[in-house]
């Protein structure tokens, strides 16, 4: 149970900085499983690559996944802030069952 929560909050945390990287500079990324470091990771895809190709792809449909967040999550929006929607969208994974799932099932813990 332990190593569940541990890799749950892993995917958490990077599939959050992803978001918050991918809001700010426009650039798809990758979020997958680190078997040896027993932890998520997550890298920049080249343009074009379509999502099929990614372990978990983090681009402009992480709002289906993610769901309603109370703070603003477009850079254009004046209280938009990096850190308040990474913990918002942390908080909200957390409490997903769906995200819970996704994490367990990409670890291969399922």
């Amino acid at each position: 149970m332990k190593i569940e929560r541990s890799v749950h909050e892993s995917f958490c945390s990077v599939y959050a900085d992803a978001v918050v990287r991918f809001i700010v500079s426009g650039a798809n990324e990758d979020v997958s499983f680190d078997a040896k470091a027993q932890c998520f990771v997550s890298k920049p895809v080249d343009e074009g690559t379509p999502p099929a190709s990614c372990e978990w792809w983090v681009g402009d449909d992480w709002p289906t996944f993610v769901g309603p967040l109370p703070c603003p999550t477009d850079l254009a929006q004046p209280k938009f802030s990096e850190a308040v929607l990474r913990d918002a969208i942390i908080h909200a994974l957390k409490k997903s069952a769906t995200g819970k799932r996704m994490s367990q099932i990409l670890a291969g813990l399922d």
